[in-house]
Parts: structure tokens; C-alpha cells; sequence
């Protein structure tokens, strides 16, 4: 997809959305501001109102959704 940002990976195991996130506020009719991470919202490049056709809801059980903050990766899997 061209123009897409997908935060450090590449290709084909680059997650297509992130989040979930909360939404602050509707802007306009078809834009909303979410709440996103420091991390994030720090950028230049990643601003904080999206158009509704780049949102995607969230369905399914709460419960079963890992923050991802939480996952820790190591450098070296060997």
C-alpha cells in the first residue's frame, strides 16, 4: 500500500491496523481524534485526527486483547 506508514516492518508481518484506540473527539463529519501512545503522538508523521475510512471498530471479547506494550521481544531468538 503506497504512502502507508507500518511502524519498523516490512511487507508481509507488518500489522495492517494497530490499537485499538479510544476515540477523544469527532471532527467534522467523516474525521475523529484518538487517543493514541506518547510514543506515537510524538512523531512528526502520525497525527492525532484520522479520516473514518482508515478506522477499523473493534469487535470481539475485551478480555482477549493484549496491550502491546506488555509484549517483550528479544533481540536474538537463538
Amino acid at each position: 500500500m503506497k504512502g502507508v506508514m507500518r511502524f519498523g516492518k516490512k511487507w508481509k508481518l507488518s500489522p495492517r491496523y494497530v490499537g485499538p484506540y479510544k476515540i477523544l473527539k469527532i471532527v467534522g463529519k467523516v474525521a475523529y481524534e484518538l487517543k493514541l501512545l506518547a510514543e506515537l503522538a510524538e512523531l512528526a508523521a502520525v497525527h492525532l485526527v484520522f479520516h473514518i475510512s482508515l478506522l477499523k471498530n473493534c469487535v470481539g471479547d475485551r478480555a482477549s486483547i493484549v496491550p502491546w506494550e506488555s509484549v517483550v521481544v528479544k533481540d536474538s531468538l537463538t
